[in-house]
């Protein structure tokens, strides 16, 4: 059993030493190779070069101005740090080192899931490959991993700002277009109401000529006051009717010692048997049908002349609660 146990930690910890070596890889490539770096969204990819690097070439460098590309690119003395912001992709990098750039190495650069992802690429230089002596040995992983963290943060400072930048000229050119819209929307508001009422102007003053020409009417009030359940209705002895339209002016009067409320009047026209109601429009002084002790309302009854013929009966009712009747005159 111990034995077993034993054998199974050794495998565990040859696989997690075969991972760790997967991520951290060692390559010589020469002035006629093209070596190949697998990177990852998400994660920074660290080359490291034997001199220190003079200039970079990505066929598909990332643009924060457009948005465009798929690659982020910064070099620090011998290093190079990539970081696709992309989750496929595939573009190239050429890296040229030493004082006056007389070496070049050409890379493929891949977006892969995250398991293959390199993290640390160590490149040999050409006497390396030519002498046949192995890559150096990686560095202190410690020292990397800084390195690794301080151009992480710096991309990701670079980013923000980048992206508050854009963020900041959208905002603006969307108020400056809300602005003209607002003001537009203004403009024709302000035509349509004045349209509204030169409208409305030409149709009071057509109206009115036409009341001149028809002449005033007058129809004479068959009863003039009523008083019934300490409430007196009274009614102006003439109606007077122009344009089509008939005008009654009424006032209701509060003669108790207590509240009294109404639910509305209304105008009803009796001809043999038939009751009909007329429609009518009431403007009063006062929008609430209540009446305190000695309260006083005046109000103007507007109906149109062709619901009612010369032998009919009109009637002017206040009713109350469940459309009892208060108090009513008769008109004609």
């Amino acid at each position: 059993m111990k034995r077993n146990a034993a054998t199974l930690a050794l495998v565990l910890l040859t696989a997690a030493g075969a991972k760790a070596q997967s991520l951290i890889i060692n390559t010589s490539v020469g002035p006629n190779q093209i070596g190949q770096v697998k990177t990852t969204q998400g994660i920074t990819t660290r080359v490291t070069f034997p001199d220190t690097v003079r200039d970079i070439i990505c066929g598909d460098l990332y643009d924060p101005a457009t948005g465009k590309g798929s690659f982020v690119v910064q070099r620090i003395d011998n290093d190079v740090f990539l970081k696709p912001v992309v989750a496929k992709g595939l573009s190239n990098l050429f890296v040229k080192t030493g004082e006056k750039g007389e070496h070049t190495y050409s890379f493929d650069l891949l977006v892969v899931p995250i398991e293959q992802a390199h993290r640390v690429v160590n490149v040999a230089g050409d006497a390396a490959v030519s002498s046949g002596v192995g890559p150096r040995p990686a560095g202190d992983t410690s020292e990397e991993a800084k390195k690794i963290l301080a151009s992480a943060q710096r991309q990701a400072d670079e980013t923000i700002r980048n992206a508050h930048t854009q963020a900041d000229a959208v905002i603006a050119q969307a108020n400056k277009q809300a602005s003209e819209v607002y003001s537009k929307a203004l403009q024709r508001t302000e035509g349509l109401d004045k349209q509204l009422a030169d409208r409305a102007h030409e149709v009071v003053e057509q109206r009115f000529v036409r009341a001149m020409i028809q002449g005033v009417r007058e129809l004479k009030s068959i009863e003039s006051r009523v008083v019934a359940k300490k409430m007196s209705l009274t009614l102006d002895p003439r109606v007077l009717t122009f344009d089509d339209k008939s005008y009654l002016r009424y006032t209701i009067k509060n003669d108790g010692e207590k509240e009294v409320n109404f639910n509305g009047i209304s105008l009803e026209r009796r001809s043999g048997k038939e009751v009909v109601a007329i429609p009518s429009k009431v403007m009063q002084g006062r929008a609430e049908n209540k009446l305190n002790p000695g309260d006083t309302i005046i109000g103007i009854l507007v109906f149109d002349t062709k619901h009612f013929a010369a032998g009919d009966k009109l009637t002017l009712y206040v009713r109350g609660e469940d459309n009892a009747e208060l108090a009513r005159l008769n008109i004609q």
